[in-house]
């Protein structure tokens, strides 16, 4: 979290967010941290899960675990540390990059650790639904792959075949990705005085925009993110991680993957 917070802190210092190419700049960085973020904690959660599973059969042949109370334990163990972590980026990164607003940072706080809280537990059900960490490291590859490509930023929403929109629309990154940019770059209310992010007049913007546009008004129609939407995206990311538990519970309770 520290050496992360400080590559991209560094990187993005004295950074703007008024100019077609600073906009983007900044929807980039938002992408590259929270991607780096799920992989590795994707990457970290699957090979501890795995040999907490060898204990966890060894203790249920005992009778001496029960796997709802292992799978509660399981979870309420991750809250604590992706909070930590998350908070220890944020400290470093949010100001760093010229994000402003303690309402702000606490919502970009939040969303963020909702979805590390999110990946830990599908590395989580991954070991406990496949035989092996090996089989669970293509399924990675697999999923991780289709999140990144299809969270909202490359390509853009605007720019996703029809076809292909099924796979946007269930892929939970692309929530907290809007729910992160719509926090720092799209607020400008009805009422406002103007000085809001989403409020400024981009320049530099390219013949296929209209002259004038705000920045609120190129993420609604080039990657669908509204303001508005930022807690009902962070609801369904409660709901995946939901979903997730409930799968983890059964796989605890019905998979058993030991060589006998």
């Amino acid at each position: 979290s520290v050496i992360l917070g400080l590559v991209f802190g560094i990187t993005y210092v004295g950074a703007e967010y008024t100019s077609y190419q600073g906009i983007n700049s900044g929807l980039g960085m938002i992408y590259m941290t929270s991607s780096y973020i799920t992989f590795i904690t994707f990457s970290g959660v699957l090979p501890i899960s795995f040999q907490q599973r060898a204990s966890f059969y060894r203790e249920r042949a005992a009778q001496t675990y029960n796997a709802f109370w292992y799978f509660a334990g399981a979870t309420l163990v991750e809250i604590p540390y992706c909070l930590m972590s998350t908070m220890i980026f944020m400290i470093i990164f949010y100001p760093m990059v010229g994000f402003r607003g303690s309402a702000g940072f606490f919502a970009y706080w939040i969303n963020l650790t909702m979805l590390m809280l999110m990946q830990s537990y599908f590395g989580q059900l991954l070991s406990y639904a496949l035989p092996s960490i090996g089989v669970a490291s293509i399924f990675t590859v697999v999923i991780q792959s289709i999140c990144v490509l299809f969270a909202g930023f490359t390509p853009p929403v605007a720019s996703i075949p029809r076809g292909y929109m099924w796979l946007y629309h269930i892929t939970p990154h692309k929530y907290t990705f809007a729910s992160l940019v719509a926090i720092v770059f799209s607020d400008c209310p009805s009422d406002s005085d103007g000085s809001e992010q989403g409020c400024q007049t981009m320049t530099g913007t390219p013949p296929s925009l209209a002259d004038g546009t705000t920045v609120k008004e190129y993420l609604e129609v080039v990657f669908s993110i509204k303001h508005s939407e930022i807690w009902m995206n962070f609801g369904i990311v409660i709901a995946w991680v939901v979903f997730l538990r409930l799968l983890s519970l059964l796989g605890l309770r019905y998979s058993n993957h030991q060589k006998r």
